[in-house]
């Protein structure tokens, strides 16, 4: 198997088309001022650097042990790579290829923790992996490794199964089954909403614990004294300089984690290189349900995966150097050549059919003696947590949303051999809220006259925060009603996510809060009289 050539920097006019930009004026959020207030005066135990997926798990793992918890970001929070995932919880499947059984079978139990955690936001859904030309594997070996798969996963999802190319043809018309062998389905995890909306709950969640969290807060440089850390931050809003204390410092920079090891002299043993993987998304490919998996001509798996009313293929696996690449014109034609060769629709998809791509890196971790120069796409993608302890800096490498979990055990491991104290909490320090919470806020919803289909969205987007809403419904039913046909969120929503989500420019809802950056052309949205509705009630006027 090979990966594909790395990309050449690409001219101007040769960009992709433009994405959804709405306006970067920071708007006023109370939250965020609150926030900020309490960074400033008081002390905190810990300083997580980073608020993407890892940053996000460790403030919520550290809090809830009964740690100080402060966590920046230098953007918006899951604004990084944790807003470019393929939106899967997985145990990685694909890695059998390198024989990586450890990893799968580690990654398996995160998944499953994850989704028996987060069983509203996670859902199982079927892979339908169609075994072509391209395909280095027989069905036959193909259906003895999803077998695997699905015994290393402790048979937690429903069983793999065997398709022929007729069957195929029967159960899956958007799949091109002329030349194929034959066909695997197998399930994994999918999240339901957007990946940027889970890392928010997540974040939430620690706030709720005491944790404190500011966005668009970049650390300029942090100095090592006896009694801790002394960082010193730039509001990127105001402008303005702030002196920040903590004992621990945990660098959960995602792929800048180097960079930011080096500023703060932390000591790392392992580093990082990485892979570009590209998205697109286009109109719905198939009402399914299901994951489409194929081999493409470089004989490497990319997928057909359900968002919402739409489509996302990809991905695209190539190495740069770069920690923040974009899409290019070569990306996109590659995954709509590949598709348009696999799928059988009424007509090819072209450029016009993509209405919106995402672009980030995986970050994979090496040391010293990891040959770099082998087949690209046979890099572990397994974490580290490295601890100085003479410094008091944990620094977390790699990382994916399916892992998470581990992520948050090990920093809290880290920051106790680190001279810190964590408490261990009654319960779990992750996963929904308990179920009266739950019970409570369907009765109020019911009350509300909030239909069940509705009831379980506010639930899942909003956790125990949904009672508020609720509560908003049953004293002015209009705040129920959607904003428009597009924007699928009531005034009721908006009003809660106002209160608590940290929202400074509508990219901040429409890209993470949302999916509806990812799922609506970027003009439909300029003119959609939601839109206009969520910018008065999130800043008090339109965008």
């Amino acid at each position: 198997m090979t990966a594909r050539k790395p990309d050449a920097p690409a001219a101007p006019e040769d960009a992709p088309p433009a994405q959804h930009k709405h306006s970067e004026v920071f708007q006023a959020s109370e939250p965020r001022e609150q926030h900020l207030e309490r960074l400033r005066s008081d002390g905190h135990d810990v300083l997580v650097v980073g608020g993407g997926v890892n940053g996000a798990v460790s403030a919520l793992a550290l809090a809830s042990h009964g740690l100080r918890v402060a966590l920046i970001d230098m953007g918006d929070f899951a604004s990084g790579v944790s807003q470019e995932s393929s939106n899967l919880i997985w145990g990685g499947f694909k890695y059998l290829q390198s024989y990586e059984v450890g990893l799968v079978a580690g990654l398996c139990r995160s998944r499953n923790l994850l989704a028996r955690s987060y069983s509203s936001r996670i859902s199982e859904v079927r892979f339908l992996a169609a075994l072509g030309p391209t395909s280095p594997y027989s069905p036959a070996y193909a259906a003895m490794g999803a077998n695997a798969y699905w015994a290393l996963g402790r048979f937690a999802t429903r069983r793999p199964r065997l398709l022929s190319s007729d069957s195929l043809a029967e159960a899956e018309p958007a799949i091109e089954s002329g030349d194929v062998r034959g066909a695997v389905e197998y399930s994994d995890f999918l999240l339901c909403d957007n990946d940027a909306r889970f890392v928010l709950q997540l974040l939430l969640d620690a706030v709720d614990k005491g944790a404190t969290a500011v966005s668009r807060m970049r650390l300029e440089n942090a100095e090592r004294g006896a009694a801790g850390w002394r960082a010193r931050l730039v509001d990127g809003v105001s402008g303005d300089r702030h002196d920040v204390s903590a004992r621990l410092l945990v660098n959960a920079a995602g792929p800048r984690a180097v960079q930011l090891a080096a500023v703060t002299g932390a000591s790392l043993s392992r580093q990082l290189c990485f892979s570009k993987g590209a998205h697109i998304v286009v109109p719905q490919v198939t009402d399914s349900g299901r994951v489409l998996a194929f081999f493409d001509d470089d004989r490497r798996l990319f997928y057909v995966i359900p968002m919402g009313h739409r489509s996302v293929i990809g991905t695209t696996d190539t190495r740069v150097s770069d920690a923040a690449p974009s899409a290019t014109d070569e990306d996109l034609e590659f995954l709509l050549e590949q598709a348009g060769a696999r799928l059988r629709l009424s007509r090819p998809l072209d450029r016009g059919d993509v209405i919106a791509h995402r672009c980030g890196v995986r970050a994979l971790v090496v040391d010293e003696n990891t040959d770099t120069d082998r087949d690209w796409t046979e890099l572990s993608r397994r974490h580290s947590v490295e601890v100085d302890q003479a410094r008091g800096a944990v620094s977390i490498l790699g990382g994916k949303l399916s892992d998470c979990l581990n992520v948050g055990d090990e920093v809290v491991a880290a920051s106790q051999r680190c001279g810190l104290r964590p408490r261990p909490p009654k319960g779990l320090w992750f996963g929904e809220p308990h179920r009266s919470v739950k019970e409570r806020f369907q009765r109020s919803a019911a009350r509300a006259g909030i239909g069940q289909a509705a009831t379980a969205s506010l639930w899942r987007r909003h956790g125990s925060r949904a009672q508020q809403v609720a509560d908003l419904v049953a004293e002015s039913p209009r705040l129920g009603e959607a904003l428009s046909a597009r924007v699928d969120y009531c005034a009721a929503e908006l009003m809660v996510m106002a209160r608590h989500e940290h929202i400074l420019t509508m990219d901040d809802f429409l890209r993470r809060r949302t999916m509806l950056a990812m799922l609506e052309p970027a003009e439909a949205l300029s003119d959609d009289p939601g839109v206009q509705q969520a910018a008065e009630l999130l800043f008090g006027a339109a965008a």
